[in-house]
């Protein structure tokens, strides 16, 4: 048995990690800091990694061409070294775990609940992995999600609770 709960963490908890000025920054932020400390058992899904790398890539991009009107092959080499740099440090704070075939399977016996094939892969790695929370930001999944999903303010609060 497992002294700390097992969380799987959202592509949107992460990215708040990564992207300053986003609204939900300081929750997730608390959330991060509360797992470290308490030494929670995190993973994320391969796709998650992926996503990851793709959104905080694109904003930083984002930010270039806003201050400089364009983007330079150096600066796109070196935004995606940043970002290669953030899917490492995910994994200073979790465990990434691959998707399955079954997972694909049960993703598309979620659709009528909620549609979007990334969150119910994610969905279908809880279930697989036997997370206890999902940790997102994700107002339609916190509602839909036929696994324990919380936002990362109620997971903090979780983790602070006596043993």
């Amino acid at each position: 048995m497992r002294d700390m709960p097992l969380i799987m963490v959202d592509t949107n908890v992460w990215v708040d990690l990564y992207v300053p000025g986003r609204p939900n920054r300081e929750g997730s932020l608390a959330f991060f800091e509360e797992a470290r400390r308490s030494q929670a058992e995190l993973v994320f899904t391969l796709e998650i990694a992926r996503a990851v790398f793709r959104v905080v890539a694109f904003e930083a991009k984002r930010w270039v061409r806003q201050g400089k009107g364009e983007l330079s092959e150096a600066n796109a080499r070196a935004i995606s070294d940043h970002a290669w740099d953030f899917v490492q440090d995910m994994q200073e704070y979790g465990t990434p775990v691959g998707s399955s075939t079954p997972d694909l399977w049960m993703a598309s016996k979620l659709r009528d609940g909620h549609p979007e094939i990334e969150d119910n892969l994610i969905v279908a790695a809880c279930m697989r992995l036997g997370t206890d929370y999902l940790v997102t930001n994700d107002a339609k999944l916190l509602r839909r999600a036929p696994v324990a999903a919380v936002d990362p303010q109620m997971m903090t609060r979780l983790l602070r609770l006596p043993a």
